[in-house]
């Protein structure tokens, strides 16, 4: 693979000269050191440095530049390339170009003129190491994600030949709660955890015998403690796999209360996991609008009143808001129209 880049941009020939000199003394072959002599230079070369595959970790910038200014370049860097790091070359008097640097462009470090080789080289070898450490980071991630997937469809694939309502089930839980955590104002990163996790939220009911999950009649006190296990179960099958920690907050707190009265743990309020929360109102939710061997589904509308009167006892207030601000995406949901939202999340991601 090609070594990653920094590029240092500056009018004045003798400044890239040095700047470059410099950072080859310190790195070496370990990186490429690309040179521009303005802005839209710097913009033009850093899309080339993008097309050719090769990553661009960071740019050194003076602030003073005819034209384009640094802190307008690094603005238009962050618009284009969010990730990439900026170093700013700057004197003391140009606190604004600074400020606005720091607070549009997301500035890493700025040094003042005429600069030190030894902080030159510091905050530059520093910006290197933070950048390395979030691309090594991301892609441990989406190798966890990946892992995971793969475990998920594994037991989803189980759940549905052993069962297939309760596969059905799932599906629409994940969906609900999707859209539930769109509505509450969550990131794409942690809608789309949910997205992943929340079919996983009863595995533990795989280790439940059908005799009880499938009994007609109301469960005897035993039966309902052998139900509650699931959570204990569920635990176990995750705890050795390094899964994601919203997979194991989902299936260990989705059926806590708001009010402190649910199981395992008795957690209340904010003490409960945001995902958890979240699945909860979607499971009731699909459980009332689901026939059950021990009951009949009720219709949407009754459905939506039972998620509404549990507000401040069962469920947090301010998702139950959020449920009820999208009320026409669960009800498509309900009708079996989940595929959007599935395709649009993955898309997403």
């Amino acid at each position: 693979m090609p070594p990653d880049c920094v590029l240092c941009v500056d009018d004045e020939a003798i400044i890239l000269a040095s700047l470059k000199v410099e950072l080859r003394n310190e790195f070496g072959k370990e990186l490429d050191i690309e040179i521009a002599m303005s802005g839209d230079e710097a913009l033009e070369l850093a899309d080339a440095i993008h097309a050719e595959g090769r990553t661009l970790l960071l740019t050194v910038t003076d602030q003073r530049m005819p034209g384009m200014d640094g802190s307008e370049f690094l603005i238009k860097l962050k618009k284009k390339f969010p990730e990439v790091l900026g170093i700013m070359l700057t004197g003391f008097s140009e606190i604004e170009a600074i400020k606005r640097a720091i607070n549009e462009a997301g500035l890493f470090r700025f040094i003042s003129k005429p600069w030190s080789s030894l902080d030159l080289r510091m905050a530059v070898r520093q910006a290197v190491e933070h950048r390395r450490l979030e691309i090594l980071n991301r892609k441990l991630h989406r190798q966890v994600e990946a892992m995971n997937r793969t475990i998920l469809a594994t037991l989803e694939s189980v759940v549905d030949i052993n069962d297939p309502e309760t596969y059905d089930h799932v599906r629409r839980v994940s969906a609900y709660a999707t859209e539930i955590a769109r509505a509450a104002g969550l990131d794409v990163a942690a809608r789309r955890r949910i997205f992943v996790f929340a079919p996983l939220h009863d595995i533990g009911k795989i280790g439940i015998s059908r005799e009880i999950l499938g009994k007609p009649g109301p469960l005897t006190d035993e039966e309902r403690e052998i139900v509650k296990s699931h959570v204990i179960i569920g635990q176990k099958l995750v705890r050795d796999i390094d899964a994601d920690p919203v997979l194991m907050e989902i299936i260990k707190s989705h059926h806590e209360r708001w009010d402190g009265k649910g199981y395992c743990e008795g957690l209340a309020g904010e003490a409960i996991p945001l995902s958890a929360r979240i699945v909860a109102i979607a499971d009731v939710f699909d459980a009332v609008l689901s026939n059950r061997p021990y009951k009949k589904a009720i219709d949407f509308s009754s459905a939506v009143e039972i998620i509404r009167a549990g507000s401040g006892t069962y469920f947090d207030p301010c998702l139950v808001d959020a449920f009820l601000g999208c009320e026409e995406s669960l009800r498509a949901i309900a009708s079996g129209d989940e595929g959007a939202i599935i395709d649009e999340v993955e898309n997403e991601g």
